[in-house]
């Protein structure tokens, strides 16, 4: 026991423990016993802590198992190969939800909310909306019927403002869409897993109601006029494509309001809401929730980004999808979102509640990762030194793999058309969830962690470059003041992106990092952001592409990663990866590259791992 308590009090790994929230949670309750009983831990104050303690290698296979478990169920697993013979629909299902978590931890995916969320807390569907709005303007029932089955909406609301007039139709806008209801589980599943953007068609306050925690600032709705505005620093951003309930009169309803929102003859991909929609699909992974996703104007949207880009990468986008009972239906509706750039994640038909269910086996397996927002991860103590490390490397494993495309780069120049890619594996190793990182003074690295998502996503500085930009001058501010140096810690400016860039550069640049008066890590991570700042004043006058990284950056980035490998796993990195020394890290460094925007494979993962023991 008193190994144990040691183990537990001073290696910390009750911080493991608690990312496995959900299973202690159903291994303490009823539907544990069996296992409980199994391992002679029934009756215990707290049976998977003593089972975590006692026998870990026994609960890291119960939890194993587990998980395999609780993903099949969220994913229909069961159902799709029953539905649709074979394991084929099942197994995509598995490796979709496999990128769609990959792509989250890396902070990467924006919701896109539409009527189906809204309709598990008892608002209606927009067709039921349509059909009751309709009755209460006297429209013949068949006709409108007709209409709605022709997906012809916006033909509904005109005639019933040329009929009634659109004052009929904002009021009942405000009767049905201002009702409190209680806010569903599948909404604070919304809240907990996406905490900066987050778009929606509803006209309803479910949103704001789970973002609310009390805190002044906590988030900020921005309608459609404002679609483009500069963004708070730190707040959610809810944007509100079509309005808000608050002011119906402003909603964007029939026909005439939609031409003006999207373009009226043609699609107008410069207006406020096409130009919003355009850089989230080109920057982030989308992620559709109850939205029907037919051919409704901001399906037009992404379908026209979709050809303008023609063979361009762009972020994989993902919608959870009811599926149709047939294969040949499933065939055809999967093959229609694949041509809009949208990868399906199927449920079983009819069961809306495994929307829920997905996002909280979401929710627990980036718990799992340590990637969920506002968790600490899983980083070694301070204490720990490289030789105490265990054999097992796989806390660390995936922290390594993010390394891995840097490293591919490892003392080379980066070829201008790799800028942007390179960019981006920096942003996920330069976060405040990664091992190689948490030495790193807290300010300093989200001074960087916000520098690079403004310059990492888009060529094109605008309202979400500035937004970022700004929480990093803050930052670095407050870092400055902290090390006794000139800052503008306690200043309110109204500063260019240009004059951030350039400010901050040339303060980091004149503070003496040399001589012990700042940490190791510090001092490289300081250098580091000097380069970024400098490419970021250079990115300001080349818009229309990304242009060519600095030849300080690189290097500065390869000291970086020599320094973190060294005090973190005692691996001492040569100064270039010689060919026929070091063939299997380049060969794994090369694939890491290659596949960077992809889900990393389990046996990938398990060379990788082996590779790192060597080390040892």
């Amino acid at each position: 026991m008193q190994a144990q308590r040691k183990i537990w009090c001073d290696e910390d790994e009750h911080r493991l423990y608690e990312y496995y929230a959900d299973f202690n949670e159903w291994l303490d309750g009823d539907d544990g016993l069996t296992l409980r009983e199994q391992y002679g831990i029934d009756g215990l104050n707290q049976p998977s802590k003593a089972f975590y303690t006692g026998d870990k290698e026994a609960y890291e296979e119960a939890f194993r198992q587990y998980r395999i478990d609780r993903r099949h169920e969220a994913l229909s697993l069961a159902w799709l190969e029953e539905q649709f013979g074979g394991n084929h629909w099942a197994q995509r299902n598995h490796d979709r939800f496999e990128q769609l978590i990959e792509r989250m931890a890396s902070a990467q995916v924006v919701p896109f909310i539409g009527a189906g969320i809204s309709a598990s807390a008892r608002f209606p569907s927009w067709r039921e909306h349509l059909r009751e709005q309709a009755r209460t303007a006297g429209l013949p029932t068949n006709h409108v019927e007709e209409l709605l089955t022709a997906g012809r909406y916006e033909g509904v609301i005109e005639q019933i403002e040329q009929q009634r007039c659109v004052d009929v139709f904002v009021q009942e806008i405000q009767d049905v869409f201002s009702r409190t209801h209680a806010i569903p589980d599948v909404v604070w599943r919304i809240s907990e897993l996406f905490r900066d953007t987050v778009i929606t068609t509803n006209y309803d306050r479910l949103l704001e109601q789970a973002y609310d925690t009390g805190e002044p600032g906590a988030f900020q709705v921005l309608n459609a006029t404002a679609a483009m505005e500069r963004v708070k620093p730190k707040a959610v951003t809810i944007y509100k494509l079509h309005g808000d309930v608050k002011q119906p009169a402003r909603c964007i309803l029939g026909k005439r309001q939609y031409d003006e929102a999207y373009g009226k003859y043609t699609l107008d991909l410069s207006r406020p809401i096409p130009k919003l929609l355009s850089y989230h699909y080109k920057n982030n992974s989308l992620l559709f929730l109850g939205s029907s996703l037919n051919e409704d104007r901001t399906v037009q949207v992404f379908r026209a980004i979709k050809q303008t880009l023609g063979d361009q990468d762009v972020p994989q986008h993902f919608s959870i999808e009811q599926a149709p009972e047939s294969e040949q239906e499933l065939v055809e509706r999967n093959a229609y979102l694949k041509a809009l750039g949208i990868t399906a994640i199927w449920f079983e038909t009819g069961r809306f509640e495994c929307v829920e269910a997905l996002l909280r086996q979401a929710k627990n397996e980036l718990s799992y990762l340590g990637a969920l927002p506002g968790l600490v991860h899983a980083a070694m103590p301070s204490s720990q030194t490289p030789q105490s490390i265990e054999a097992d490397f796989s806390v660390y494993l995936r922290d390594f793999v993010d390394l891995m495309p840097l490293l591919h780069w490892f003392r080379r120049a980066v070829p201008q058309q790799a800028t942007r890619k390179y960019l981006n594996a920096m942003q996920r190793v330069f976060h405040a969830q990664s091992i190689f990182t948490d030495d790193i003074d807290a300010q300093l690295l989200e001074g960087l962690d916000n520098l690079l998502r403004a310059i990492a996503n888009n060529a094109q500085f605008d309202g979400y470059s500035q937004g970022k930009l700004t929480v990093a001058f803050a930052s670095f501010q407050q870092f400055l003041d902290m090390q006794g140096q000139d800052n503008h810690a306690n200043e309110q400016l109204a500063l260019t992106m240009q004059e951030m860039l350039t400010i901050t550069a040339g303060q980091l640049q004149e503070l003496p990092i040399d001589g012990g008066a700042i940490s190791e890590s510090d001092r490289h991570a300081v250098r580091v952001a000097i380069a970024l700042l400098h490419h970021g004043r250079n990115q300001l006058h080349t818009p229309q592409h990304y242009c060519e990284l600095p030849e300080t950056l690189n290097p500065e980035v390869s000291d970086f990663l020599a320094f973190a490998l060294t005090a973190k796993l005692g691996v001492v990195v040569p100064d270039r990866l010689d060919p026929m020394l070091n063939d299997d890290i380049r060969q794994l460094c090369e694939i890491a590259w290659t596949n960077f925007d992809r889900e990393a494979r389990f046996g990938f993962l398990q060379r990788v791992n082996a590779l790192l023991k060597r080390f040892r």
